[in-house]
Parts: C-alpha cells; structure tokens; sequence
C-alpha cells in the first residue's frame, strides 16, 4: 500500500466565522453578504433556525420550538437572541446536546432580566427585549457563552459591560468574535478580564469567510503518517483569525512543513523524530482528536494538558479516543481529570482479525481524526461516518480523492 500523499483539497469555509457572521446580520437587520458561508450542518441549520424564528409571530401563550440538533454553538448563540424576541419559545436539542453546560449564559442572561426557566436544555424563554448593562459571566467552560452575549451587545439600549469570571477557555474564539464585530463596525474596548460594548449599530458590508483550520488538522495528521508527498490544502491563510491556525506549528514537530502560497498552504514531510511532547488545548480543543491520535499512531511520549472541557464536548472525546484507539494499539495512559499521558504505543497485530467496528461516538472530530489512521492499518470500519456533515460535509470525498480505495 502506497503511503505517498500527492493532490489539492478545497477545504469548507469556517463554520466558527460563518455562524458569527450570521448572527451579526440577524441582529442588524441585514442581508448576509457572505463569501465562502460554510455549507457544514451547524451553519446551515442556524440560518435555519433564525429564518424560523423570524417567521414566526410573537405570541405569549402558543410555544415556538427551536430545535438545535446537535449543535452546541447553535444553541447558545439563539438562546441569547430569543431572549431579546417577544414571544415564547423552547430551545431544545439532542439528548447529549441537553447535557451539554448551558447554564453559566442561563445566569447571565438572568442578570440582565432575561425570562428563562431551567438551566440546560430543553429551556423555556420568554422572549422580551432588554436593555444590557453589567453582568459577569463564568467563562471557564466555554467561550461561546461570551461570544453570545457580545454579539447581541450593540443593539441593547445600555450596550454591555461584561467582566469573565473563572479561567477563561477558549479565548481565540473569543478573540475571534470581537474581530468580526469590529469589522461590521462595531467597537469593542477590552479592559483585562473586562469587555465593554457601547450601543451602536452593525454596518452592512462584505464579509469574506476563511477556510476551516479545524478541518485542516485532519490533512495534517494525514501528512504526518504519511511516508511523504505534498499536499495542498486551498484557501488557508496564515493570518488566520482562527486560533486552530496553531496546527501548522504544532505538525512542524512531526515532520510537516507547512509553506503558504497564493492557493493555500502547502504540505511536505520531512525527517522528524518527535518525542516527550506537551500539548495545551485550553485555546484549542478542537485539535485534541488530531493530535492524540497522531501520537498514538507514530507512539510519541506526550502530555496533553487543560483538557477538561474536552468532556462536554459532542462526546466525550479523551474517554470516546481511548476507547476506540485501544482496539487499535496497545498503549499505557494516566488520565486524570485536566491531564493525559500516553506512553509508547504498539500497533495491536489482531485488530484486522477481530472485524470490530470502531465508534464515531456521534462526534464529527472523532471520526475525522480516526480516518487519517488508513495510511498504518489495511482496513477498519466507522459505524457512523455521515456524522461529519456536521462540520465538513466533503469530508469522505475529498479523502478518496486524495486516498483511493484499493
């Protein structure tokens, strides 16, 4: 089997920056004037589910349900804009997206006189509109319950001043959002743990979404199992507003270079001898399948750190990759609540006997990152692959196209 890379991939647009975008154009009122909208299922069900909610008449006795699938930042950006419609709405979703921590924005939104019974979903709101002001907000498990809240900032007659509380995650996104705002001319002024936005209107203009750095971490762990070659991932940018951007740093340490031309990023291998590895994912999680999975496979000694939040994530992704990748290899770990440290892995020579189905734990990254191990194992199926619409509907296309079945 050949372990040579050698072709293009057009990679999906931002589902982050395309859902921020979104937002933005529903709170001011606009068109969405969009180059490159993500076309994964988060984002189009937000498009969705805002067109939905602004069809339907504000009523105080008759229940509107927003139904959020699966999709974690969906939620959490509509919970806030409902809050601000009249009308009485249920937010709801999945049965792991109800277990998901929604309560820190429930609190906040409170605060600001917000009518929300429950503190995870399914929630019952009754939509009102408010004025803003101060809150605080405890930012430890998820940035997006900030983002939320900002976004809606500068149509609210006293604008926000939100003070995190906590030990902020997350923070590109966050860091992110306050971009984005500022280039629909919003001004946001950031004072420590403080951010403030004065009331002020969203400015209609052109709004260029970037290719998916998420979504590239896949091709690099490719790479990095890969024997060589070149690969050309289109379309990404190393200015990047998205944190993600980092994997071409980190792959750097596995013999992936990474060189940015007008098309895109080009992807080489050279020699690399990685070893005694330390991770942080508190700004990243996303990259944690793809990373610990490429460990696993080249049996790196590696300690990925602040990964707590990873529990709450579509799965629980330490304890789902664990599982799973221990059908494949045999490997010692020491998991503790924010740490994980893998030792020395071995290829488990009876896995191709035993016929067994690895699980996507109904988790797109999951998925994604287990497809890259094609280049060390003949063969191995996933019980869910479609799961990865969520995020990168091309997924398997492109991988065929880049990896042929034999």
């Amino acid at each position: 089997m050949s372990r040579l890379l050698k072709g293009s991939v057009s990679l999906p647009g931002s589902k982050s920056e395309s859902n921020r975008a979104l937002m933005i154009a529903a709170y001011g009122g606009f068109p969405l004037d969009v180059d490159g909208l993500s076309d994964a299922h988060d984002t189009v069900l937000l498009k969705t589910l805002l067109e939905q909610s602004s069809l339907r008449g504000a009523s105080a006795t008759k229940q509107s349900i927003i139904d959020c699938e699966d999709a974690g930042t969906v939620a959490r950006f509509l919970l806030t804009y409902l809050a601000n419609k009249p009308g009485t709405w249920q937010l709801t979703g999945t049965s792991r997206l109800c277990e998901r921590p929604m309560a820190p924005l429930v609190d906040a939104l409170r605060q600001l006189g917000a009518e929300i019974i429950g503190d995870s979903l399914p929630l019952k709101i009754t939509g009102k509109p408010f004025k803003g002001g101060a809150v605080t907000l405890d930012a430890s498990l998820s940035s997006q319950f900030a983002s939320s809240l900002l976004l809606a900032a500068p149509t609210w007659e006293h604008g926000l001043q939100l003070t995190l509380t906590g030990d902020p995650v997350s923070l590109p996104y966050l860091e992110m959002t306050i971009k984005i705002m500022e280039h629909f001319g919003v001004r946001v002024v950031c004072e420590g743990s403080t951010i403030m936005v004065a009331p002020q209107p969203y400015q209609y203009c052109p709004f260029t979404v970037s290719s998916d750095w998420s979504a590239a971490s896949y091709w690099y762990e490719m790479m990095a199992l890969s024997d060589g070659g070149e690969l050309v991932l289109k379309g990404l940018k190393n200015n990047s507003l998205q944190g993600d951007a980092v994997v071409a740093k980190w792959f750097d340490r596995f013999g992936v270079s990474t060189t940015f031309e007008e098309q895109g990023a080009r992807l080489t291998k050279v020699p690399a001898y990685p070893h005694d590895l330390v991770f942080d994912f508190a700004d990243t999680p996303d990259l944690f399948p793809s990373v610990f999975v490429t460990c696993v496979a080249l049996s790196c000694r590696t300690r990925f750190q602040r990964i707590k939040n990873l529990s709450v994530k579509e799965s629980n992704r330490v304890e789902s990759l664990i599982s799973e990748l221990s059908k494949i290899f045999t490997f010692n770990n020491i998991y503790s609540v924010d740490e994980l440290v893998i030792e020395k892995s071995f290829l488990n020579e009876s896995f191709s006997k035993t016929n067994d189905v690895i699980k996507t734990w109904h988790d797109h990254r999951i998925a994604m990152s287990l497809a890259p191990l094609a280049m060390r194992i003949n063969s191995f199926r996933l019980d869910n692959p479609e799961v990865v619409t969520k995020s990168y509907p091309t997924f398997w296309s492109d991988f065929a196209k880049i990896f042929p079945p034999t």
